[in-house]
């Protein structure tokens, strides 16, 4: 009779199961499609180190990433139990194949023994964190995440305490067999490995072997009706990515970082020209929004939500996903036309607090991907929209109009240059690098100070290289970040053609949003290029002994990590071995550097946008950079050089601290 019981009740949970399953897989058929099926062995080794091995929960914030990582690390061991115990439902002694208590089961059992009392340390350590300690990070950041505050964690807790109650119901299963079957051969053996089992089963014992029967029995009902009902919560929760972590991990973007996807503007065929519906995004952005555990580490490292700005990333991607839930039809029904870029649902002002530092993407364990998602949305807006922060017409107009966001005469873009003998590649078509300066090197006052010193180092060192002077083209990076795609995609089409023309193959540039784009985004439209970012180049120089520094410069530094230097290309090392090569130079770090550094407030085009001064991100950034008491804080960037600088004056600090370009100092140092 009791097979039979657990038969159908078996049937019953898996048969809920399969249905809650279907629900959720037949949105993402509908989603519009994505490639994420290619470079297989790429996305098994990124599977196996991010999501086996947990190494952003090893190396983010602790302890709460090591008592995930165990919990993780538990079920993986304990899903051969959970079979075992199913098994036992038909036949009560029995085992998985070699897992026999003579065989591979004895260290198994051992090593089962183990993660179920470290999986029940770490499930009460995290209710404490829930019920008493209540960390920021997991209860909501305010102003953003007020929705997530005043919301119900109910879900969290019973979780934990389903976890708790399996790893117990285990426990008491296995040490009461220790003791009502005590003489049986392979439960002597079992008895061996099992330390833990063993000592409940002591305590089981007292009651006699009766009761420790009557309890190991239990225990087995009470561990697999907690299991099923664990199952069919899955897909109703925040824990759905239980199931989901695993694949979304697997289906990572392997592009690179910095390459937006590419719109067909010229396809009679298009029907949406940026995410507006549900039914804009792909499979995989719906995946992402099954995927997401509102851990909170992406919103933890957002700037826009550290300066009381409106977005927090998990709570626009649980807005979406809740919304998805309450509208199936959204996807469904292709008539189903409400717009999600509204008050509702991911308003306005959120998407254009973005700085697309990617800050959120590297703190996710579960590689969660949201600018893309962003700027999808922001395409909507610009592109079918008009709908767009007033300031950004001039810097829109001056793109389309003088080929810079600053809207300063194109004639006037190679003016740094006068008097200082630099060859065109009119003048030197056999140069082996272009030197792109890009728009702020050319046409921002301070910049154009880096780009001297770029230029100065360049000729020390011996290196052949020309400009395009009052030829070079903006590349269109700050449209194509801000939405506007069809006037990036005219810009780096027109910047592409006059590379061409010169039979460019190499290019040097100082300027991380340009080396990005160059090198990133540009072969979506046949443009391929050795692309180097100068900080490299110059740090290469100086280890063939082709730069001789001549000066000591005796200064505490502390070195900025632009965002797309940093995370989007994964260029940390060449700007400080720089700093480093120079005598007397005192290197500090910030708490947040590398990685983990935050951005200076420019990405995404937020440069062109005016901020609150309550809400500035280079304001909080500098107030970091100024913990580590420097004399100067150097960037390798043009746009953190702007941001900095502001920065310190608003502190009244320019005669206390300086900023400096990497490459400046460097320049200084070789006179």
């Amino acid at each position: 009779m009791s097979a039979i019981i657990w038969t159908l009740c078996l049937l019953a949970f898996v048969g809920l199961f399969a249905w809650q399953i279907w629900r959720r897989l037949r949105l993402l058929l509908k989603a519009q499609p994505a490639n994420r099926f290619d470079r297989i062995p790429e996305r098994i080794k990124l599977t196996l180190v991010y999501a086996f091995g947990q190494l952003k929960f090893l190396r983010g914030e602790q302890p709460a990433g090591i008592l995930h990582a165990c919990i993780f690390w538990g079920f993986v061991v304990l899903l051969v139990q959970v079979l075992t115990m199913f098994l036992r439902g038909w036949a009560p002694h029995a085992y998985l194949p070699l897992l026999g208590p003579h065989a591979l089961g004895g260290p198994y059992m051992l090593l089962r023994d183990a993660m179920e009392a470290i999986v029940l340390v770490a499930a009460s350590v995290m209710l404490v964190r829930w019920l008493i300690i209540h960390p920021q990070r997991l209860m909501g950041f305010r102003p953003a995440e007020e929705r997530l505050i005043h919301r119900s964690h109910w879900e969290a807790i019973v979780i934990l305490v389903f976890i708790s109650t399996i790893m117990i119901a285990g426990l008491v299963y296995d040490g009461g067999r220790l003791v009502y079957l005590a003489g049986n051969p392979d439960i002597e053996a079992e008895r061996a490995w099992e330390p833990v089992s063993a000592l409940v089963g002591s305590w089981l014992a007292a009651g006699g072997s009766d009761f420790a029967r009557a309890a190991s029995d239990l225990a087995w009902w009470i561990h697999n009706l907690v299991v099923l009902t664990f199952l069919n919560l899955l897909p109703l929760s925040k824990h759905f990515h239980v199931i989901t972590a695993i694949p979304n991990v697997f289906l990572s973007k392997l592009e690179p970082a910095g390459r937006l996807s590419k719109q067909d503007l010229e396809s009679e065929d298009v029907q949406f020209y940026g995410t507006s519906e549900m039914r804009h995004f792909t499979w995989k952005q719906i995946l992402d929004m099954y995927t997401c555990t509102e851990c909170g580490r992406c919103s933890s490292q957002c700037p826009a939500t550290a300066t009381g700005k409106p977005l927090a990333p998990r709570q626009m991607l649980l807005n979406l996903r809740d919304y998805l839930y309450e509208h199936p039809e959204s996807i469904l029904d292709e008539g189903y036309s409400e717009k999600i870029v509204s008050d509702q649902v991911v308003s306005d002002e959120v998407l254009w607090s973005c700085n697309t530092c990617r800050a959120c993407e590297e703190a996710c364990p579960v590689h969660i991907e949201y600018v893309d998602k962003i700027v999808d949305m922001r395409r909507y807006l610009v592109q079918e929209e008009a709908r767009f922060p007033a300031e950004l017409t001039r810097t829109f107009k001056g793109m389309e109009t003088q080929g810079n966001p600053w809207g300063i005469n194109a004639d006037k873009r190679d003016e740094w240059a006068a008097g200082l003998g630099i060859p065109t590649l009119a003048e030197k078509p056999d140069a082996e690098y272009l030197f792109y300066v890009g728009c702020a090197g050319s046409f921002d006052d301070r910049a154009k100070k880096i780009t001297k010193a770029v230029a100065k180092i360049l000729d020390k060192a011996g290196v052949s290289y020309a400009i395009l002077g009052k030829e070079e083209p903006c590349n269109g990076d700050t449209a194509r970040r801000l939405g506007n795609e069809y006037l990036y995609q005219t810009m780096a089409q027109t910047a592409i053609e006059v590379f061409e023309n010169y039979k460019v193959k190499k290019i040097i540039t100082n300027c991380p949003h340009c080396f990005n784009t160059i090198a990133n985004e540009f072969p979506q439209f046949g443009g391929h290029y050795e692309t180097i970012h100068a900080a490299q180049l110059v740090a290469d120089l100086i280890r063939q002994g082709r730069i001789k520094v001549d000066r000591e410069i005796a200064k505490r530094v502390v070195y900025h990590d632009s965002c797309y230097l940093g995370r989007y290309n994964e260029i940390y090392d060449p700007p400080r071995a720089i700093l480093q090569a120079l005598p007397g130079i005192i290197l500090r770090e910030a708490a947040r550097s590398r990685r983990n550094g935050m951005c200076c407030g420019a990405g995404g085009g937020r440069m062109w946008i005016d901020e609150d001064p309550s809400q500035r991100v280079n304001t909080l950034r500098v107030e970091q950079l100024l913990e580590t008491k420097p004399d100067v804080i150097a960037s390798a960037c043009p746009y953190c050089m702007t941001m900095l600088s502001d920065g310190i004056k608003e502190k009244q600090l320019e005669e206390q601290v300086e900023t400096r370009d990497v490459l400046e100092l460097l320049a200084e140092a070789i006179v």
